[in-house]
């Protein structure tokens, strides 16, 4: 029964281990994914002050006045993807932080020493199975032996049956 316990003892460390594999490759993802999203911000933030600069470069040259109805649009999308990047840039630190803390809330299923522990216990255990089956090594073949000898002692203990020559009628 130990070997059983200890099997679902590991079982359910590996269930933890893949749970905690799950736990941070969603934390990775949510860092990857605010990393993408704070690029795409800072590309549009990119084009709106490269056609801004154009539009103003143009008007500079020309020497017209700024016309706002042209210059606004650009200005608020700047605007807006600067706050993006900083709200976006929350949540990359969030999702950092998820990523490097551990999770206080979830207690530890074993502590290391207990893992070595029952580590050894279980190698303890597979070495007494192995010895108990170095055992019965070759037991097979004593068994076919026996079984062949005591087929013999059957044999010749057997009563010799008559014969079935037909009897001379007198």
């Amino acid at each position: 029964m130990a070997w059983n316990e200890s099997l679902e003892t590991l079982k359910g460390l590996v269930a933890e281990a893949a749970q905690a594999a799950a736990r941070v490759t969603k934390n990775a993802a949510s860092v990857t994914k605010s990393n993408i999203s704070i690029l795409t911000e800072q590309d549009k933030q990119k084009k709106a002050y490269l056609e801004l600069g154009k539009l103003y470069y143009r008007d500079f040259i020309t020497g017209e006045e700024p016309d706002d109805a042209e210059y606004l649009p650009l200005c608020d999308a700047i605007t807006e993807a600067a706050r993006n990047i900083e709200a976006l840039r929350g949540e990359l630190e969030e999702a950092k932080a998820a990523f490097v803390k551990p999770a206080k809330e979830e207690a530890p299923a074993a502590e290391p020493a207990d893992l070595e522990q029952e580590l050894e216990n279980l190698h303890k255990e597979l070495d007494e199975l192995e010895n108990d089956l170095s055992k019965l090594d070759g037991v097979e073949e004593k068994a076919q032996k026996v079984q062949e000898a005591v087929f013999e002692v059957v044999e010749d203990s057997k009563p010799e049956e008559p014969s079935q020559e037909p009897k001379a009628e007198e």
